[in-house]
């Protein structure tokens, strides 16, 4: 006998070995069993789901020869011939490759004939969002009033590609995705089985990565335990999959903590000489902040949420160490690299680029020093020789943190124009104050306007957009008085038409013209 797939073998055979489908099973079962089944059923659900074995377990129920029960009985030739699909009554089609017109025709005229070798005609149809327009309004009547000797059960990952018409003739029946305590239970199931010793990190590694599919799970464990020697370990799993391990997202966490940017960088360095694929790099990056973000809101109770046990004490302390809002921050940064690295074919320059970002922006303008120590000669003495002069070049000063706002500053005017126009113009006939990299003083002259920026929310305003720009809260502050450098722009002055539209903006008023009045 020619070797089967592990996801074949394992494939259920009855209710009770499908798994993480309870409600599914438990409605089919009690239809069975009042004798209440519909004529048509839509599966709905991820790929590795349960879709199709659910579909065939059903028509083994429904054309068992004991009798229609809540389980088959897997023995009679009922049983076996549609299991290993000899049934002609009962036809599984692919609507991705059967999805025109004239094969639903066919269908719908082979529905009216009685069976040949079962009591129920059965009709899977996989994928079945990928028929033709012509094609679901052919199916419609036949959907709607099927003969009584025929059993529609449809199967589909999108189904909100159906229209309506097809969902509305249907029990719709949802499966979800299996839980990763689930999967992993059934791994170690599969491994004893088949005589071999798995590691408990790599059971977690293969759990974590078929993502809810059981299908894929076994799919990967094939794989694993046809690289790996004796027992399997989780460098095995990491090689299999070409990605990094815990490790590596710790050890750059540890980074971002200590404010060492050469060590990210070096470990993005070691991923790409390694030739990992930064896509999954970035996948599996986000999930390990998301860990962080479950670990510090839930405490004890987020190994419900998918967290190792052996993992949560040290995700704890990282998670501390960031606090809530900056894990969130990071996740925003991550979440915009993984949408741009898709289609780049530079990712390790985009990588390089977020960790800049992830990093304090002062920190960033401070390099870091070298030195040097030269190995000692003994100095001959030279002849002295005439040269002129050269002239002396200026050395740039270090930027200071004020200067850098100064420069940013009509982009941030035009970033808080778009949350709040009110805010906007109050900021305009405002001056800039001290800057020392966390706090900012906006200075005003007159009362009416430091009150207004006090109130109504209009600190908040310039307080977000300060921190998307500089990644990282700067509290502001206003003072009356004072008159340093002006806020919107240093080589512009006020003249009085913009004077007159920044009160248009302040009390929301149109201009008159006097001489219509009279």
């Amino acid at each position: 006998m020619t070797y089967q797939a592990l996801y074949r073998q394992w494939r259920p055979q009855t209710f009770a070995e499908l798994v993480g489908q309870e409600h599914v099973t438990k409605t089919l079962q009690n239809a069975l069993r009042q004798g209440k089944l519909a004529h048509a059923y839509l599966f709905c659900g991820s790929r590795g789901t349960g879709k199709t074995s659910a579909a065939k377990i059903l028509a083994k129920a429904v054309n068992c020869e004991q009798g229609e029960s809540v389980e088959p009985c897997n023995q009679c030739a009922a049983c076996q011939g549609i299991q290993a699909g000899r049934v002609m009554d009962v036809l599984e089609i692919d609507a991705a490759s059967t999805r025109g017109i004239d094969e639903i025709r066919d269908l719908r005229e082979k529905a009216r004939y009685a069976p040949v070798e079962v009591r129920k005609k059965v009709y899977i149809i996989d994928e079945v969002h990928m028929l033709t327009a012509e094609a679901f309004n052919a199916l419609l009547k036949t959907l709607e009033e099927p003969p009584n000797q025929v059993l529609f059960i449809l199967a589909t990952t999108e189904p909100h590609k159906l229209p309506a018409t097809i969902t509305s003739r249907c029990q719709r029946l949802d499966f979800r995705l299996i839980d990763f305590d689930v999967i992993k239970k059934r791994l170690a199931e599969v491994i004893a089985a088949v005589g071999r010793a798995c590691e408990e990190d790599a059971l977690n590694l293969i759990a974590e990565e078929a993502a809810g599919s059981l299908r894929d799970a076994l799919s990967l464990l094939e794989q694993v335990l046809a690289y790996a020697q004796g027992t399997v370990s989780s460098e095995d799993v990491l090689a299999v999959l070409g990605t990094v391990g815990r490790d590596v997202f710790y050890e750059l966490t540890a980074a971002i903590l200590n404010r060492d940017l050469a060590k990210a960088l070096l470990l993005l360095q070691d991923v790409a000489v390694s030739g990992k694929d930064f896509q999954h790099f970035t996948q599996q990056a986000i999930l390990y902040f998301r860990d962080l973000m479950v670990v510090l809101a839930c405490g004890e109770r987020a190994e419900r949420l998918g967290i190792a046990a052996d993992w949560a004490p040290k995700l704890y302390q990282q998670a501390q160490a960031l606090g809530l809002g900056e894990i969130g921050r990071i996740l925003s940064i991550l979440h915009e690299l993984l949408s741009e690295i898709r289609w780049s074919n530079r990712p390790r320059l985009l990588w390089e680029l977020a960790v800049f970002k992830i990093f304090a922006f002062e920190d960033l303008a401070e390099p870091p020093t070298y030195t040097q120590t030269a190995a000692t000669t003994e100095i001959v003495p030279e002849k002295q020789v005439d040269v002129p002069q050269a002239p002396e070049v200026a050395v740039p000063q270090q930027i200071t943190a004020r200067e850098q706002l100064v420069r940013q500053w009509p982009r941030i005017l035009d970033e808080v124009k778009k949350e709040s126009i009110k805010c906007h113009a109050l900021l305009l006939s405002g001056e800039l104050g001290n800057f020392d990299g966390k706090n900012l003083e906006i200075c005003f002259e007159g009362q009416f306007h430091y009150d207004m920026m006090e109130g109504e929310q209009n600190k908040k305003y310039l307080e977000n957009v300060l921190e998307r720009i500089f990644g990282k809260k700067i509290r502001v502050c206003c003072s009356l008085g004072s008159k340093p450098e002006k806020v919107k722009n240093v080589e512009q002055e006020n003249n009085p038409e913009e004077l007159i539209q920044t009160a248009l903006e302040i009390f929301r008023g149109q201009l008159i013209d006097e001489s219509e009045k009279e």
